[in-house]
């Protein structure tokens, strides 16, 4: 299932990035956590791998360190990423603020 329009909408879109709000009257925050809702980070993966247009072979030294958590207005991502290596994904996470909220290393279909 695809995310883009359910979960999130892409905001821009550039070569290595990508700003995305979050959609605050998404299922996913009625089901993960009611009353205090917060991204999911399996999501926060989805989202970067749609945002690519990559499909996932593997991951590695996956770390969330701050929570995203929705908000009325609709919380802003901006998504950064770049290949080290032709399967290998380096994917950065930032709040509206450029808090680092999120890495990851991503290992990807090529295109």
């Amino acid at each position: 299932m695809m995310l883009e329009g359910v979960l999130y909408e892409v905001v821009s879109r550039e070569e290595g990035s990508a700003a995305v709000r979050l959609l605050p009257d998404s299922a996913v925050y009625a089901a993960h956590f009611p009353g205090y809702p917060i991204t999911p980070g399996v999501t926060i993966v989805q989202m970067a791998l749609e945002l690519m247009g990559r499909r996932l072979s593997g991951a590695k030294d996956i770390k969330f360190v701050e929570p995203v958590l929705p908000s009325a207005s609709g919380t802003q991502l901006r998504f950064t990423w770049a290949f080290p290596e032709p399967e290998r994904t380096d994917v950065n996470v930032f709040l509206e603020d450029e808090t680092l909220c999120g890495k990851m290393i991503l290992y990807v279909d090529s295109e």
